[in-house]
C-alpha cells in the first residue's frame, strides 16, 4: 500500500505544480487589493482549469504518457520562471494565533480525513459514477494514446475538465491520484468561498466558520471524494461570482469569463450558472449606473473569454457524436442528430433523470420548501446526510440584516436563480453545493448579526445551532471515510472490500494477467470495464448506446466475433441482475477457459491456418 500511495502523492504534487505555473498569470489581473491567500487559490484553481484545457486539445491528437509529462514540464518550467514575480503577490504571511482554533480544526480533519481516504483503491460497479465513467474514460484514454468519448458509455461525452486532471494524475500518479485530488479540490471550494464570504462583510473568523461549516457538510464532501466533480465545479462558480463582484476593467471581466468558462467545461449545467452569475453581475453594474457602451464591451469580453475556454468539449461532441450536448437534452430533434444512441434509448434516459431527480416535487408549493426539505428530508435529494441546520436557523438573518447591501442582494438573487434552475432540471443535492456555500455565507452573517445583539441567550441559539450543525455533519462525513481509511492501513480490509465490491473480480483478474487476451467481447451492459486494462468491444452500452456498426445487440456482436469481424480474443460473459448467461453451452467456435461464480470466459476459436 505504501508504493501505491507515494506515487499518488508525488504525481498530486507534480499536477499541482503544473497548475500553478499554468495560472501563475492570474494573480498580476487580480485587482490589487485582495488578500494574498486569495490570489494563491485563485493562482491554483485556475491553473487546474488552465492546464486541464491544454491537457484536452493536445489530447485530441495525442494523448500519450510522454505527452502529458511534457505538458506538465511545460507547466512546471512556468511555475519556476515565474515563481519570483508571482512570489510576493500570492505566498501569505500565515499566523497562526489570528485563527479561530475550532473552525481550523474542522477543516483539517475534514481534509486530512478525505486525502487520506482519498489514497484507497476505487471499487464499485456501475451504479458508482466513478467506476462507470470519471475514471473509465481517463484510462480508456491513456491505453487509446487519444482522447474520445468512449462509446459505450455516453457520459464520457461530458465535459471533462475534471476527467482530464485525472487523466494526468493517472498516467503520472497511478490508480490512487485520481482519488487522492479530492481533497484539494475541496480545500480550494472553502477557499473562494472564504473570500466570497470576506468580501460580504464577514469578518476573519467569520469567513474561517464559513470554511468550517462548508467542510462539515455531507452533501458537500459527497461531491468531492470518490472523483465526483461537483466541489471543484462549484469553486469555479464561486471563483466567478467573487471576481464578477469586484470586476471592472477588461482584464477582470476575461477573468470572469474564463471561471464561467471553466465551469462550462466541468458540467453541463455550467451553461445555466454561468448565465445566472453574468446577468446578475450585469443588474450589479447597472445598479452602479455603468454606461450601456462601456457595460457591452465588458459583456462581450466574458462571454468571448467563456466560449474560448468552455467550447471545446462542445465542438468535438457535434463533431463527433452529432450533438454538442450528449447525451441530448429534450427538444434535441430540433438542432441536432446523436449518433450511438437511439431515440427509445435517449427516451429511457430521460425518464430516468426525471425519476431521479424529481425531489418532493416540482409545483409551487414545493419550491417553497425547499430550504426545510434540503435540511431535513435530504435523502429524497440524495443528500448523502445533508447540509445541517445553521443555514436554516441563520440564514434568514444574515439575509434580512443585509438586506441594504446592493452585492449582497445580487448574490441572494443569484443563489435564488441557481436553485431555481437546479429545482427544474434535476435535483439532486451535491448539484447545488455553490448555492450551499452561499447559504453558509449567510448563516454566518446572520451569526455575527445574533452577537452583536448583545443577547445572551441569543448568542447561545445561534452559536448552538452552528455547532450542532458542525459536529453532526463531521460524524456523517466520518463514517465513509473511516472505511476508506481503513482501507488504506489494513491490508485485509482492502482486499475484502475489493471482493465485495468489485463485480466480476475473478474474470478481470484472468483477463488482465493472461497473455493471449487481446481484446474481449463484453456481452452484458452493465459490466464495468473499467477494471480491464486489455482493449474491449461493449456492442450494447450502459445507457443503451450501440457501438458496433451492423449489430444491433449482443448476440449479433458476438456472431461477427465468431466470424472474426471484430478482431476480439475473448469473450466475457456474466449472470447478471439485468440478464441471465448469454452464451449458449456448445457453441461452436468457444471454448471454456475460465469460469466463476455468475461469470465465464471463453477463447475464440481460429480456424487452421488464421492468426491469433
Amino acid at each position: 500500500m505504501f508504493f501505491p500511495a507515494l506515487k499518488a502523492v508525488f504525481g498530486l504534487a507534480v499536477v499541482t505544480t503544473a497548475a500553478f505555473g499554468a495560472g501563475a498569470w492570474i494573480a498580476l489581473w487580480l485587482p490589487a487589493e485582495w488578500k494574498k491567500w486569495e490570489r494563491l487559490a485563485f493562482v491554483v484553481l485556475g491553473g487546474f482549469g488552465l492546464l486541464s484545457t491544454a491537457l484536452f486539445l493536445v489530447g485530441q491528437v495525442s494523448f500519450t504518457r510522454p505527452v502529458i509529462l511534457v505538458v506538465l514540464g511545460c507547466g512546471i518550467v512556468l511555475a519556476v520562471a515565474l515563481f519570483r514575480k508571482v512570489f510576493p503577490l500570492v505566498v501569505p504571511k500565515f499566523s497562526i494565533r489570528a485563527v479561530p482554533k475550532l473552525p481550523l480544526l474542522v477543516v483539517i480533519l475534514v481534509l486530512t480525513g478525505m486525502a487520506v481516504g482519498g489514497l484507497a483503491e476505487i471499487t464499485g460497479d456501475w451504479n458508482y459514477d466513478e467506476v462507470a465513467y470519471h475514471l473509465l474514460g481517463p484510462k480508456v484514454w491513456l491505453r487509446a494514446g487519444v482522447i474520445r468519448p468512449v462509446l459505450d458509455n455516453c457520459h464520457t461525452a461530458f465535459p471533462q475538465i475534471a476527467e482530464t486532471l485525472f487523466a494526468a494524475l493517472l498516467g503520472v500518479g497511478g490508480d490512487r491520484a485520481p482519488g487522492f485530488f479530492g481533497f484539494v479540490g475541496l480545500g480550494l471550494l472553502l477557499a473562494v468561498s472564504a473570500s466570497l464570504a470576506k468580501r460580504c462583510g464577514a469578518s476573519d473568523s467569520g469567513a474561517w466558520w464559513v470554511a468550517a461549516i462548508i467542510a462539515s457538510m455531507p452533501a458537500v464532501c459527497a461531491g468531492a471524494r470518490h472523483c465526483f466533480v461537483d466541489a471543484l465545479f462549484a469553486a469555479f462558480v464561486i471563483a466567478a461570482v467573487r471576481i464578477g463582484l469586484d470586476a471592472t476593467s477588461l482584464r477582470e471581466w476575461g477573468l470572469l469569463g474564463i471561471f464561467g468558462g471553466f465551469a462550462i467545461g466541468t458540467k453541463y449545467t455550467g451553461l445555466l450558472a454561468f448565465a445566472v452569475v453574468l446577468s446578475c453581475v450585469v443588474i450589479l453594474n447597472f445598479l452602479r449606473s455603468e454606461s450601456l457602451a462601456k457595460l457591452s464591451a465588458r459583456i462581450a469580453t466574458a462571454l468571448g473569454a467563456a466560449c474560448i475556454v468552455g467550447s471545446a468539449y462542445y465542438l468535438r461532441n457535434m463533431v463527433l457524436l452529432g450533438c454538442p450536448i450528449y447525451p441530448p437534452p429534450p427538444g434535441y430533434e430540433l438542432l441536432c442528430k446523436p449518433k450511438y444512441l437511439s431515440a427509445e434509448a435517449i427516451s429511457q434516459f430521460h425518464a430516468y433523470i426525471r425519476h431521479r431527480g424529481f425531489g418532493l416535487g416540482r409545483g409551487f408549493a414545493a419550491f417553497l420548501k425547499i430550504p426545510f426539505n434540503l435540511t431535513y428530508h435530504t435523502s429524497n435529494f440524495h443528500g448523502a446526510g445533508g447540509i445541517g441546520i445553521s443555514l436554516l436557523a441563520l440564514g434568514p438573518i444574515g439575509i434580512w440584516t443585509s438586506r441594504r447591501n446592493p452585492m449582497v442582494k445580487i448574490i441572494l438573487l443569484m443563489a435564488v436563480l441557481l436553485t431555481i434552475a437546479w429545482y427544474l432540471t434535476q435535483q439532486e443535492s451535491r448539484f447545488l453545493i455553490h448555492v450551499y456555500s452561499i447559504g453558509a455565507i449567510f448563516a454566518v452573517l446572520g451569526w455575527e448579526t445574533a452577537q452583536s445583539w448583545g443577547k445572551r441567550y441569543l448568542t447561545f441559539l445561534a452559536a448552538a445551532a452552528v455547532l450542532i450543525s458542525v459536529g453532526y455533519g463531521v460524524l456523517m462525513i466520518a463514517r465513509p471515510d473511516g472505511k476508506d481509511i481503513r482501507a488504506v492501513f489494513s491490508a485485509s480490509y482492502a482486499a475484502a472490500k475489493r471482493r465485495a465490491e468489485t463485480p466480476y473480480l475473478e474474470s478481470f483478474a484472468f483477463l488482465n494477467r493472461e497473455s493471449s487476451v487481446r481484446r474481449v467481447l463484453i456481452l452484458d451492459r452493465s459490466v464495468t470495464p473499467y477494471y480491464l486494462d486489455k482493449e474491449y468491444v461493449k456492442p450494447v452500452g450502459q445507457w443503451g448506446e450501440q457501438t458496433v456498426s451492423g449489430a444491433s445487440d449482443s448476440a449479433e456482436a458476438l456472431n461477427m466475433a465468431l466470424a472474426h469481424r471484430l478482431e476480439v480474443s475473448h469473450v466475457l460473459d456474466v449472470n447478471s441482475e439485468i440478464s441471465k448467461f448469454q452464451v449458449k453451452p456448445g457453441t461452436a467456435g468457444l471454448t471454456l477457459v475460465f469460469e466463476a461464480a455468475d461469470q465465464r470466459v471463453y477463447a475464440i476459436s481460429f480456424a487452421q491456418g488464421e492468426k491469433r
